[in-house]
């Protein structure tokens, strides 16, 4: 299950599903949705293993029904690509040729960088919550997550300036023709 940002764009290129073993939104955006859209799936399909990917972007924008899950002991496992913001929407501000502004934590132009822990929140919502190391640790957590009762988050951190390097653009963004920037102006010509 994953919706907006870059995960259609990775998930539709790298990964191949069997026939209704995947639900992504296309076209609209939907940010938020996913948390929501895993425990759905997971009600309407108990059998089935569930994993929800989503970036930190999206998981702050619905992150709620994480306690309803929780709640209702609907198991699902949620890995949460943690880039400190919108890496996926500075990245194609930044195709365009504009310049990067206010979608990363870490940006030089952000005064108070916020420092979110989403284990902490996660766990506050009382889901079981755990970080992952690194890729070889995020397959073994999403192993044990498994087993839980309830929904198990697992963070890792995740660079927010390369994108896969497939699947190219995944929305059609116009670029404006006349420009006093540079970089526009080269991004137009591409």
């Amino acid at each position: 299950m994953c919706a907006a940002g870059t995960m259609p764009g990775a998930l539709h290129t790298l990964w191949r599903a069997t026939p209704g073993g995947h639900h992504m939104e296309y076209g609209f955006s939907c940010m938020g949705y996913e948390l929501a859209g895993a425990m759905g799936i997971k009600l309407a399909q108990p059998h089935k293993d569930v994993v929800c990917f989503i970036g930190d972007g999206n998981y702050r924008i619905a992150n709620s029904e994480l306690a309803t899950a929780v709640m209702r002991r609907v198991p699902f496992t949620v890995v949460l690509t943690d880039n400190r913001g919108y890496g996926c929407i500075n990245r194609l501000q930044m195709g365009c040729g504009g310049a990067e502004f206010n979608n990363l934590y870490s940006s030089s132009n952000v005064k108070d960088k916020p420092q979110i822990d989403f284990v902490g929140h996660a766990a506050a919502m009382s889901a079981h919550a755990e970080k992952a190391n690194d890729i070889a640790d995020l397959e073994k957590k999403i192993a044990e997550a498994r087993t839980q009762g309830i929904p198990s988050v697992i963070v890792i951190d995740t660079d927010p300036y390369p994108g896969t390097g497939v699947g190219g653009f995944w929305w059609g963004v116009a670029i404006p023709e006349v420009s006093a920037r540079d970089d526009v102006r080269k991004a137009r010509a591409n």
